[in-house]
This record gives C-alpha cells, structure tokens and sequence, in this order.
C-alpha cells in the first residue's frame, strides 16, 4: 500500500474513532460520571473536544498534500497518548485506570499507523 493511501485511511479510521468516543464519553457523562469520578460537565466537554477533532481530522484526510495533515495528527495523537497514560497512572479510580490505559494504546497505534504512512511517503520520494 502506497504511503499516501495508508495516511488516508489512517486518518480515516482515526477520525471515525475520535467521533464515536467523543459521541460516547459525552452521551453517557451523566451515567459515568460518578465511577470515573469526574463531573458530567467536564466529561461532555471532553467528548465534546473528542467529536471535534474527529470531525477535523475526517477534513485533514480529504486534503492534499496529505503529508502535512499525516504529521499533525501524528504529534496531536502522541500527545494524547502520553495524556491518556498519564491519566491512568494517576487516575482515583481504577474504572478511570482501565478505561485510559487501553484508549492511550488505540491512539499510539493511530500515531505508529500514520508514523508509517509518513516513512513511505518519504521513501517513495527518495527512491
């Protein structure tokens, strides 16, 4: 698969993923809120930002070049990764604990996804 057709669908399937957890952390806050230990408000806003950024990265997948859009959403998903671990390192509850360490997982497989898409692109430039 060439580099630019994998950093499409990794951002497709990136942006798929971001939409439906953002829909899902914010519809069901007021039912979660209290195992996680967090307010129904700050959770609505984190699925809220969440759908937000799904609905940018479907953008960035349709734009071209596609390298740039690849890097972008491959630092953001880093970020968010390291974010996520943390969480669930210093998390007060343990559904916290379970609930953040696979999502930081998911998304560093995101970041390697488009990490590699990049590393093709740049090598079938080369070559």
């Amino acid at each position: 698969m060439t580099g630019g057709r994998l950093a499409r669908l990794s951002l497709r399937f990136d942006a798929i993923y971001c939409l439906v957890v953002g829909l899902v952390v914010a519809g069901t806050a007021p039912l979660t809120a209290n195992g996680v230990a967090l307010s129904p408000p700050l959770l609505i806003g984190v699925g809220g930002a969440t759908f937000l950024w799904g609905a940018y990265v479907w953008w960035a997948s349709c734009q071209r070049p596609i390298r740039t859009a690849a890097r972008v959403v491959m630092i953001a998903n880093i970020a968010a990764s390291l974010g996520l671990a943390t969480t669930g390192l210093v998390a007060g509850t343990t559904v916290l604990t379970l609930a953040a360490f696979p999502l930081s997982i998911d998304v560093a497989a995101f970041a390697v996804s488009q990490g590699t898409a990049l590393r093709r692109l740049r090598d079938s430039t080369i070559g």
